[in-house]
């Protein structure tokens, strides 16, 4: 009979208030105030236990270095990766969630630097002038609008100082000529949504029915102005039926017992009406036009 090493790990939880100015600060805080015994953990603050090989256990320390073990483990990753939760995933990538909000700020503000911009440069003829701008040129960075500048230096009568003021304040201070510049960032497209599987003829020309009423995704998808029923379901589709019946049956005041006579042409057009309304209020798109 083999020994086995098994690690046993208790965990203890217990949430503390802390003010701060940012959730890393605030952590930094606890940690802090935790070394210094202000929290103080017991077993009244038990949060469960885990029991597992160790991962020193000589077994382990062998498997892991199975090359068809660690690619078997690797594909069950793959396969249970969208079961995954949020929670979980922050851990395994960030260790923490204050790490993470930290991280996916900076990544926030480098993103804001990195957008396009442009820089539109004008001339008018006095500070703060704006009624008078004149576009000169545009141009793709600030840098690019200064060498145009330098290079039209003699021609636009500028002089270094006037660089200067224009690169920190905008706009030169000329009397009678003054140059400055606007900028904005460029709109960005959203990224094109990915095509849609599509869905098979039994999907569209399944038959729905309530009473007399009988509709079908294929129906409402041929008619002059057809609706997109790609993400309608069934439970939809029998309430769309169920409310056209009632509501036709209401209108024309027919009861329980009378039938909804198709030949006639008021009950046809009745019926037609109260369809389209059901399928709209059940929020079904029409196709966009092209």
């Amino acid at each position: 009979m083999k020994k086995y090493r098994i690690a046993i790990e208790e965990t203890l939880r217990k949430v503390v208030e802390i003010k701060a100015e940012t959730p890393g600060l605030a952590v930094c805080r606890a940690e802090d105030e935790y070394n210094e015994e202000k929290h103080v953990l017991s077993a009244d603050n038990f949060a469960g236990a885990d029991i597992a090989l160790s991962t020193d256990d000589s077994t382990v320390m062998e498997t892991l270095e199975d090359v068809d073990f660690i690619g078997y483990v690797q594909r069950r990753f793959e396969e249970c990766r969208e079961s995954i939760s949020v929670e979980d995933k922050v851990r395994l990538a960030f260790g923490s969630f204050d790490n993470a909000l930290y991280e996916f700020g900076e990544y926030r503000k480098e993103a804001a630097r990195n957008r396009p911009q442009v820089y539109l440069l004008y001339r008018s003829d006095g500070w703060h002038n704006r009624s008078s701008m004149e576009l000169i040129a545009p141009f793709s960075s600030l840098e690019n609008m200064m060498e145009y500048l330098r290079r039209k230096k003699k021609e636009f009568r500028l002089t270094e100082s006037d660089l200067e003021e224009f690169k920190n304040n905008r706009q030169t201070k000329g009397r009678d000529e003054n140059y400055l510049y606007e900028s904005d960032y460029l709109d960005v497209l959203p990224e094109q949504e990915p095509e849609l599987p599509p869905k098979d003829d039994a999907f569209y020309d399944k038959v729905f029915t309530c009473g007399q009423s009988e509709l079908s995704r294929r129906e409402l998808e041929s008619l002059p102005e057809p609706f997109d029923t790609y993400h309608v379901t069934d439970e939809e589709m029998e309430q769309i039926v169920y409310e056209t019946e009632m509501e036709t049956r209401d209108r024309l005041r027919l009861g329980t017992r009378k039938p909804i006579d198709f030949d006639n042409d008021r009950h046809s057009e009745i019926w037609w009406e109260e369809m389209e309304k059901a399928v709209v209020r059940h929020g079904v798109p029409y196709y966009e036009a092209e």
